[in-house]
């Protein structure tokens, strides 16, 4: 009697635990596949853009996916970030699957050169396609004599913090002129704080890279303490044989106040991802990331995603597509995408 008892007992333990298991373990397809999207500090565009990808191509019941390209289990996160530098990081560390970067950055981290020159190239970078751009902003005092890049000669200069991308950017814009940042008085300072140096005259110019409009800069032209200088000629265009981040780029007329439009240089943000990726995963990402949908969402979220267009998806790319991108260009007939990977 006892021993009947005692398989009874274990017997009642085994049906509990296969009914436990039963109720507490998931099935497995409903385990979203976590996809981390770096962006940026909450003040920038990185952040609000990269939040309204993440809600584009993540699936759900409020999913506005394409049919075609779903991926009903994907759950896209935007992460706050410190930006640019610090998404390639994570994203070459295997900390990140995707991150918005600067063209620029993504140049120097995939080639192992400028700021990233102490480590090894980030050879595992790869790219799904530029968002839009953003413009190279020469501000300088209104009261000021300064009307092109040569007259910095001398002058108390904010060209970003050091080992920002914008810093390698102004050394090789310099260089066009016969200039090094040791003809100017070199300062390193965040745009918001050089932005509060120009308007206290404690500076005489800056450089910031930014989608246009920037907040602090409009403020500046509109209490007429600072005003935009134009970046141009042919010397600054023979830079793109050499760097072909850059792209010749207008700030608009009435951006600022201005009258006409102002010549300057831009450089694209791009949506970088890891080489390792799922090749099929990725391509439906880029198709839900060029959907209708995703882009009507884009563009009535920010102003600055209102610009995002399929046709200039593969402007100065800075790392190589990602081949579930390629995939995607190649399908859906993008213009540029036979002179890309010839």
């Amino acid at each position: 009697m006892t021993n009947r008892f005692v398989r009874l007992v274990d017997f009642i333990r085994l049906v509990g635990l296969i009914a436990m298991m039963l109720v507490f373990t998931p099935p497995a397809n409903s385990q979203p596949d976590l996809f981390r999207i770096g962006t940026g500090g909450s003040s920038g565009a990185y952040f609000p853009i990269g939040s309204l990808i993440a809600r584009g191509i993540s699936g759900g019941p409020e999913s506005v996916q394409k049919k075609g390209f779903e991926l009903p289990n994907l759950l896209a996160l935007a992460q706050r970030s410190n930006g640019s530098a610090a998404n390639v990081s994570d994203i070459g560390d295997g900390l990140l699957e995707a991150g918005l970067a600067q063209a620029d950055v993504v140049h120097w981290a995939f080639n192992g050169a400028g700021p990233f020159s102490d480590a090894a190239p980030m050879s595992n970078l790869r790219t799904i396609g530029t968002l839009y751009f953003e413009s190279l902003h020469l501000v300088v005092r209104a009261d000021s004599d300064i009307v092109g890049l040569k007259d910095l000669l001398g002058k108390l200069v904010s060209v970003d913090e050091v080992g920002s991308g914008t810093q390698l950017n102004v050394r090789h814009i310099l260089k066009t002129q016969g200039l090094g940042l040791e003809d100017i008085k070199t300062v390193y300072l965040k745009p918001i704080d050089a932005i509060d140096r120009l308007r206290r005259k404690q500076l005489d110019a800056f450089f910031v890279v930014a989608g246009y409009p920037v907040a602090g800069v409009s403020e500046l032209v509109a209490d007429g303490v600072g005003r935009i200088v134009p970046i141009f000629g042919p010397d600054i265009r023979s830079l793109q044989s050499s760097f072909p981040f850059f792209i010749v780029d207008k700030i608009p007329a009435n951006t600022y106040g201005n009258a006409r439009d102002v010549e300057t240089l831009a450089v694209p943000a791009q949506l970088v991802v890891r080489a390792d990726l799922d090749d099929e995963l990725v391509y439906r990402i880029a198709g839900l990331l060029w959907s209708d949908e995703t882009l009507k969402l884009l563009g009535e979220g920010h102003p600055k995603a209102s610009e995002m267009s399929f046709l200039s998806a593969l402007v100065g790319l800075s790392a190589p597509l990602h081949p579930g991108a390629e995939k995607y260009y190649q399908e859906h007939g993008h213009p540029y995408f036979s002179s890309l990977v010839k």
